[in-house]
């Protein structure tokens, strides 16, 4: 079976919320970016580790989170 992960920055729990879904369907490894753009280097190992990345970002009036 395919290892997936799923990297997301979610300010508003709106990201988070869609994110949580796609990580059931696909039996993926969530991973949530901190306020101050790190993630752990456990979850660097994971991301390394995975067949497939999917990427979350919230976007507003169109355009896409930094």
């Amino acid at each position: 079976m395919s290892k997936i992960a799923v990297i997301i920055f979610s300010g508003y729990e709106h990201t988070q919320r869609v994110a949580e879904s796609v990580v059931e369907g696909a039996g993926a490894t969530l991973i949530r970016i901190d306020s101050q753009g790190e993630i752990s280097e456990a979850e660097w190992q994971v991301l390394n580790d995975s067949d497939a990345i999917i990427f979350g970002t919230p976007e507003s009036v169109n355009i896409v989170g930094t």
